[in-house]
């Protein structure tokens, strides 16, 4: 590889680190968290039930709408997430935490929101109580996070 290319791959590795620093420095990061970045769902047919997860493990399902966005959306924005969550979050099964936001309960994967649980999650899924299930999905993340994280970062599984 030439000095030039070298060059060039280094100024463009440090134009990325620092285009994600930032937003890792703040206290609580945000992705596709307002109306004014809906994701566009253009497809022939949208399932009514999203399964959220990664590389086969299910974290859970996104059935309903809420806060203005369509099921399809959400699962959406809450994948694009774990996308960060996965490449630049600390994840083990302690940085996932609840966070109440607006009143209603969010899981936290480290300083990133991943899902904010709503009244019309509660019935879709038949749980007893937005923080019953916002439970349930925090405890799911967490341990199917730590079987699909494989690098240094993340304690064995015993």
């Amino acid at each position: 590889m030439t000095k030039f290319r070298m060059a060039a791959l280094i100024a463009l590795a440090l134009l990325v680190i620092g285009g994600i620093m930032p937003a890792a420095a703040q206290d609580d990061v945000v992705i596709l968290g307002d109306e004014g970045a809906k994701p566009v769902t253009d497809a022939a047919y949208i399932p009514d039930v999203f399964d959220i997860g990664v590389d086969g493990e299910m974290f859970f399902r996104i059935r309903n709408s809420a806060a203005g966005f369509t099921a399809a959306e959400r699962a959406r924005i809450i994948n694009a997430r774990l996308v960060h969550i996965v490449s630049f979050a600390p994840v083990d099964p302690a940085s996932v935490n609840i966070r109440t936001i607006r009143g209603k309960p969010t899981i936290y994967v480290g300083n990133v929101r991943l899902v904010t649980v709503y009244p019309s999650d509660v019935q879709g899924a038949e749980a007893g109580s937005m923080a019953a299930l916002a439970r349930i999905w925090a405890d799911s993340t967490a341990c199917c996070l730590e079987r699909v994280a494989t690098w240094p970062n993340v304690a064995p599984v015993e």
